[in-house]
């Protein structure tokens, strides 16, 4: 029996060795995913890449890259050591890095370029898409993206724990006001799309996250404006906590019509 174990638990952590995470995220996502829909497919070559958030690995995105498989996207979900110290621009140059390996395998026809970033992970791909070497991403979908920063992080910021299990780099850059936001301008993509989390009051589930809020990042907090994106803008609120946005059904299939059709239909 402990022989089996070792197996899997040495599968889990083939490419997330470094990740903590790892058998939380595996479990929450073995739900099965739906049936692949012929009305969601991808209509052209396109490249999906995905960024986890702080203190998760790639496996908290992996139902939501069985799906995009399912419905004939390729999928890059590459992860990153989020909490070992670095910022958040080195996890952007770390992805680019990724991408323009990706890139070059395709050679001469590069594929549609796709991004979705759950929590902090769509800062970094903001960050990435800021540098001036980034190539163009055809559509962004945020889930759950603390766009000017996160109060929970002033909130929790100086308690003992926070730095000990989110590091003392990217964690302290979700403070809003932090140098991290002001450089990332308008995100650059033919089409954006938020997905945030709610309660649906003026409460939200913490008491630290002024308004409403999906118990990490406040609903003002994670949309956008017109101003901050080049290219068509569509944001939609879901009665869904923080850390399902990134492998709820629901935010799944939006993900997927936003892909195809530039809409967050939920079904």
């Amino acid at each position: 029996m402990l022989g089996v174990l070792a197996v899997v638990w040495g599968a889990l952590c083939v490419r997330d060795l470094r990740f903590g995470s790892v058998p939380v995220d595996f479990v929450v996502n073995l739900a099965p995913i739906a049936e692949s829909d012929p009305a969601l497919q991808a209509t052209a070559p396109t490249l999906v890449v995905l960024e986890h958030g702080i203190g998760r690995s790639s496996w908290s995105l992996w139902r939501l890259e069985r799906a995009l498989r399912a419905h004939g996207y390729d999928v890059l979900n590459p992860g990153y050591a989020s909490t070992d110290g670095r910022g958040v621009r080195d996890y952007a140059a770390e992805l680019a890095t990724a991408v323009e390996a990706r890139l070059r395998e395709a050679g001469e026809h590069p594929p549609r370029l796709a991004f979705v970033g759950h929590s902090m992970g769509g800062l970094v791909i903001r960050a990435m898409l800021a540098r001036p070497d980034a190539p163009r991403a055809d559509a962004v979908v945020f889930l759950g993206t603390p766009q000017r920063g996160a109060a929970q992080a002033v909130a929790l910021g100086d308690r003992w724990y926070y730095g000990l299990l989110l590091g003392a780099g990217a964690a302290r850059e979700l403070r809003p006001g932090s140098s991290l936001f002001a450089p990332l301008g308008p995100v650059r993509a033919g089409a954006v799309g938020v997905l945030f989390g709610q309660r649906g009051d003026t409460e939200g589930f913490s008491p630290s996250i002024p308004g409403d809020d999906d118990g990490r990042v406040g609903v003002a907090e994670a949309q956008l404006t017109v101003a901050e994106v080049q290219g068509r803008l569509a944001q939609r609120g879901l009665a869904i906590g923080h850390f399902r946005l990134a492998h709820d059904a629901t935010s799944i299939r939006a993900v997927l019509t936003f892909l195809r059709d530039g809409r967050l239909d939920t079904g």
